[in-house]
């Protein structure tokens, strides 16, 4: 039995992932529960530059990890990667290919998103891109250059049937597309349940 290294819950092999710190860091999911984790520090230090010191101390501190991550079942929505062979890595014990250190400044747009969710501002010292669209399903702002997902009705339909979708979308499908624009934490959290409901996509 191992501690998730996302959320410290223990969890053993059979039913946790390996991941590298690359994939770890490039999710905005992540990033908003450790940014929530960190609220209590965030307000102790007080101010908006002693913030922007924790901010930049956690993505430092994230990205420069070595090591892979030891990632559970739950913890695992947060994440876009190939399930089966990082299941394998969990199993065997192995490291996947590509593991190391991350430059911080590969995550930084993604963190500085989720700082903006859980803190209502968007950190000074990160360039804010310009807004694009937003989700159709969360609200989510979806930046000039960010990843989005279209979804057809038939799609969305069968995920609120089986439970892979708590809720429906918050405004009628957009006539151009046929369906709904999603964000990535949404598009990723719906696959991955889906995938573990053996319903495919």
């Amino acid at each position: 039995m191992r501690k998730c290294d996302s959320c410290n819950a223990p969890t053993e092999r059979a039913h946790s992932y390996i991941l590298t710190t690359e994939i770890v860091v490039l999710s905005e999911a992540y990033w908003r529960d450790q940014f929530r984790f960190a609220t209590d520090i965030v307000r102790q230090v007080g101010g908006a530059e002693r913030a922007l010191t924790v901010f930049s101390g956690l993505i430092g501190q994230v990205a420069g990890s070595a090591t892979p991550w030891f990632i559970c079942e739950d913890c695992s929505e947060l994440f876009a990667f190939d399930r089966a062979a990082a299941r394998q890595h969990a199993l065997r014990g192995t490291v996947p290919e590509h593991s190391g250190p991350v430059d911080p400044g590969e995550c930084v747009q993604f963190a500085a998103a989720a700082w903006e969710h859980v803190f209502g501002r968007w950190p000074a010292n990160v360039q804010q891109p310009a807004v694009g669209d937003t989700c159709d399903l969360c609200a989510k702002k979806l930046y000039r250059g960010e990843i989005a997902a279209q979804i057809e009705v038939m799609a969305i339909e069968r995920y609120l049937a089986s439970g892979v979708l708590d809720s429906p979308p918050l405004c009628p499908p957009r006539e151009s597309l046929g369906g709904w624009v999603s964000c990535k934490i949404c598009m990723i959290r719906m696959v991955t349940r889906a995938e573990r409901a053996g319903e495919g996509r």
